[in-house]
């Protein structure tokens, strides 16, 4: 009984000391932005804020439609129409992960959500 308490007590430590290096992170990433200072972090949480802003930095690139489409059907199962995209990130994952069926549904999603998307009068769409 006792040693489950230790360890209901050293889970709860953990826990909260994980939780006090987020918020600090968090802090000093803020803090950096209000500085004027780009914010650096070196954390765990790093790598995953950068993605975060390169994908917001992000601008849309005009594509047809068309080809688009043509590249997700015969080229989506490895990353072809992300490639084409200009999201190389994921259209590597796709390639890297091409021999298992995850990139083929996501294939499929991408799919289902391109379809709707309007085109212009050329043909073209913003992505």
């Amino acid at each position: 009984m006792m040693k489950q308490q230790t360890q209901k007590e050293q889970k709860q430590s953990t826990e909260d000391k994980i939780r006090q290096m987020v918020e600090t992170d968090l802090a000093l990433q803020d803090a950096m932005e209000e500085a004027g200072m780009e914010a650096k972090t070196y954390g765990i949480w790093g790598p995953i804020w950068k993605l975060l802003k390169r994908r917001d930095e992000r601008k849309l690139r005009v594509l047809s439609k068309k080809k688009y489409i043509l590249f997700l059907i015969f080229t989506g199962w490895m990353g072809g129409h992300r490639f084409y995209a200009g999201h190389y990130y994921t259209g590597a994952l796709y390639l890297m992960f091409f021999w298992t069926l995850i990139p083929f549904m996501m294939t499929v999603i991408d799919l289902m959500q391109i379809i709707p998307v309007k085109a212009d009068e050329n043909g073209n769409i913003r992505f």
